[in-house]
C-alpha cells in the first residue's frame, strides 16, 4: 500500500508542497487496516525542498475525505486546517476531513495554495 501511495504523490514546488491521496479502492486492493498509513504523510514532508505535505484518504463509510496535514517551520497546518478542513491539532500536524469526493478535495487544496504562497516560500525550518 505504500508503494501505491507514493505512486500517487504529487509536488508542487512552487508552494514547497507535497500531496499524497488513497482512495477506497486503493485501501481495499491492499487490504487496508486501520493504522496502515499512519507516517506515510512524512514521506511527502521529507522531500527536499517540501515544507507542507498533506496525505488525503477517502473514506466511503463516512462519505469524507479524512486529511493529515504536516509542516515543517513556522508553516501552521493547524490554522490552515481549522480554517479550511473543519480540524485542528499542532502548528506542524494537525487533522481535518472534507465533504466530498477525492476529486473535489483535490481541488479546493490546489485553489488554497496560492492563498498561502506568500507564506509557503517565506517559511523556514525550525
Amino acid at each position: 500500500m505504500l508503494g501505491q501511495a507514493l505512486s500517487n504523490l504529487q509536488i508542487f514546488p512552487e508552494y514547497k508542497t507535497a500531496f499524497i491521496t488513497l482512495t477506497e479502492e486503493e485501501k481495499n486492493k491492499f487490504d487496508f487496516q486501520k493504522g496502515d498509513t499512519e507516517g506515510v504523510v512524512n514521506y511527502a514532508l521529507s522531500l527536499k525542498g517540501i515544507i507542507f505535505a498533506a496525505i488525503f484518504i477517502e473514506d466511503t463509510e463516512q462519505n469524507i475525505i479524512k486529511i493529515s496535514f504536516r509542516s515543517k517551520g513556522d508553516f501552521s497546518v493547524n490554522q490552515l486546517s481549522r480554517n479550511h478542513f473543519n480540524g485542528g491539532g499542532h502548528d506542524n500536524a494537525a487533522g481535518g476531513k472534507f465533504d466530498g469526493s477525492m476529486q473535489e478535495t483535490i481541488q479546493f487544496f490546489k485553489e488554497l495554495l496560492p492563498t498561502y504562497e506568500n507564506q509557503l516560500n517565506s517559511s523556514y525550518e525550525k
